[in-house]
């Protein structure tokens, strides 16, 4: 069971010939497709056209530099298919065209095939897959080869984060109660008593979940409150989920709506767990602590940036560190056998000032047996008036790593991240 520390504890349009017949035929069929899409009607799986060779049930397997798989109801080669296809439920592009989904067939997002010609502004972008609601009352996004899932009975836990079918996150096998991803309040000292177990109001217990007409995902907590504070804060949690489809990215609003009789301050505490021996790695900060807890985490400083290999981590006692680090982001190595993925969570950069007492703007720790990490970020100890929403906004991307050099130190690493983010 983890304790508390004494220091108090985020295309080219393919061309088909067609006989006069076929092409008035073509032309009635692109027209109605055309009528749909603008009037906004309900979009079905749209078909390919009587004279565009379809792409297959998923349209076509990767849509634009995203690579995001294209839908079951993707367009045809032929353009007689892409206009056809244009109502349909994901709206994705065959390997030819592009398309646009329907009122209520997701965003427009013309993702385009291999040239990419006809995608309009948004080509290569990759398409959400409808529905979001799935069995098991889940609440997934999922673009192409990417797949966020969100339990809403769980604390609204993430409590899957996919690229191609290779995990990120992990589950109750690694421990029954620290497992997939969360959000806590922050400091702890507001709430631990004895053994370090998040309130389960916060953590674990059902949270109310919706879906709104442009598939973002909400879901809100009961009332928390404190254990440990006079007067107790009292609030409720909001958790905002939506697919950044440009960006290929899963965009995380954190609300804590103040519900007590009188103002307080409180951070956002996000938590996530992920498989051990990965390599953590951020801009260094002014101020690093590496020894929270028994065994001090070992990091190397290497091109401006702190390295932590949790290979490294002797099995048997728990290791806790944190940073002030300004960068904004963390980033993650997560070794796999397909190709190692590389995990970023980007957030506004909080100084140690800022944060909450007793913690680092970034902590990472890894638990005794060394079955799990967790990748935590707090956001500022900011004052919360009554009645009013503190708003901490985390972005999550996923993406393969080429083969390379993977260890500290590495530029390739650094230049990878830099180009996720837009920052070369």
């Amino acid at each position: 069971m983890r304790h508390l520390p004494k220091a108090v504890l985020r295309g080219s349009r393919a061309r088909v010939r067609i006989t006069s017949a076929a092409a008035a035929r073509t032309a009635l069929a692109a027209a109605l497709g055309l009528l749909a899409a603008c009037s906004g009607s309900t979009g079905r799986s749209g078909t390919a056209g009587t004279a565009g060779a379809s792409a297959g049930a998923g349209g076509g397997s990767q849509g634009g530099s995203s690579g995001g798989a294209a839908g079951v109801g993707g367009a045809g080669t032929g353009a007689a298919g892409q206009i056809a296809g244009a109502a349909g439920t994901t709206g994705a592009a065959g390997s030819g065209g592009a398309s646009m989904a329907g009122a209520d067939g997701g965003a427009p997002d013309g993702s385009a095939g291999s040239g990419g010609a006809d995608g309009g502004s948004d080509a290569g972008a990759a398409s959400l897959t409808l529905p979001v609601m799935r069995a098991g009352g889940l609440y997934v996004l999922e673009m192409g080869g990417l797949s966020f899932t969100v339990n809403p009975t769980v604390g609204a836990r993430v409590i899957s984060f996919k690229l191609d079918g290779d995990e990120l996150l992990t589950d109750a096998t690694a421990n029954a109660m620290f497992w997939g991803s969360t959000l806590w309040t922050s400091p702890a000292s507001d709430w631990v008593m004895g053994a370090f177990a998040a309130p389960a109001v916060v953590d674990r217990d059902p949270y109310t979940a919706t879906v709104s007409a442009d598939n973002v995902i909400t879901a809100t907590s009961s009332v928390s409150t404190t254990t440990n504070n006079t007067p107790p804060k009292r609030f409720t949690i909001t958790k905002v989920f939506h697919a950044d489809l440009a960006n290929n990215a899963i965009v995380i609003d954190y609300k804590i709506t103040n519900m007590a009789t009188a103002a307080f301050n409180l951070s956002h505490w996000e938590v996530t767990r992920v498989f051990p021996n990965g390599l953590t790695f951020f801009p260094t900060g002014a101020l690093t602590k590496l020894d929270y807890l028994a065994q001090p985490a070992k990091v190397t400083q290497a091109l401006g940036y702190t390295w932590y290999d949790n290979s490294k981590h002797i099995m048997g006692t728990e290791s806790k560190a944190g940073t002030d680090s300004q960068g904004g982001f963390i980033a993650h190595v997560a070794p796999h056998t397909n190709g190692d993925l590389l995990f970023i969570k980007a957030f506004k950069a909080v100084t140690q000032a800022q944060g909450p007492p007793g913690e680092n703007p970034i902590e990472w720790y890894c638990n005794a047996p060394h079955t799990y990490v967790e990748l935590e970020d707090h956001s500022p100890y900011d004052s919360i008036a009554v009645g009013a929403t503190s708003t901490r906004t985390v972005t999550w991307y996923l993406r393969r790593l080429p083969a390379g050099d993977h260890t500290a130190g590495s530029q390739t690493l650094i230049t990878a991240v830099q180009s996720v983010l837009g920052k070369n």
